[in-house]
């Protein structure tokens, strides 16, 4: 399943590298989740690393659409003191955007897709450290994520290359939890990057 998902992906992004801007990006995800918690602990954000690679396609003046392959962990963290909990969920996210450029400031904004390659919890409890590899086949939290992204921008840059900085924002549409009776669990994260762009 992961290797179809993998070259579905792929593929949608190849099909449109032809005539178009190639972009890479690298940074920082801040993630919580809503409707998860843990009694008596406070949640805080889980931060992790991410990368990515897409595409720019003109629709027209000054309206650009972006199709992304992303690396983007997202998952969550519960502090008490010392203690700690934390779940992290490595998705591989399929982002497609409507890019607005005004000078040197542009606005993202559209839909994405993602599905969790692997997992892992980690716990740190009265000074008893555990990892484990999370199971979405036996736990309540399904492989499958969908949302919304919005994003700004700042782009510098001659002729065809072209070095830029972002912040977005995107919320999750779908419940995570495959149990009915429980709380909806949805994924919310902060994404701030920088990368390079290259052709006019």
């Amino acid at each position: 399943m992961k290797k179809i998902v993998l070259l579905v992906m792929l593929s949608i992004l190849v099909s449109l590298t032809s005539m178009a801007q190639i972009g890479v990006k690298a940074g920082m995800n801040f993630a919580k989740q809503s409707g998860n918690n843990v009694t008596s602990y406070s949640e805080a954000y889980l931060s992790n690393f991410n990368f990515g690679l897409f595409t720019h396609k003109d629709l027209i003046p000054l309206l650009k659409i972006r199709v992304g392959l992303d690396y983007s962990p997202k998952g969550t963290k519960w502090d008490s003191g010392n203690d700690y909990e934390q779940a992290t969920y490595n998705y591989l996210e399929l982002p497609v955007l409507a890019r607005v450029k005004l000078g040197p400031v542009y606005g993202l904004g559209g839909f994405y897709g993602a599905y969790a390659m692997s997992g892992k919890i980690k716990m740190d409890i009265s000074g008893m450290k555990t990892e484990d590899d999370f199971d979405f086949d036996t736990n309540e939290i399904g492989r499958f994520d969908y949302g919304m992204k919005f994003g700004l921008g700042f782009q510098l840059g001659l002729g065809p290359i072209h070095a830029f900085a972002e912040i977005d924002y995107s919320f999750g549409l779908y419940n995570l939890n495959k149990v009915a009776t429980e709380d909806e669990i949805k994924n919310s994260v902060i994404g701030v990057s920088i990368g390079v762009l290259l052709g006019k």
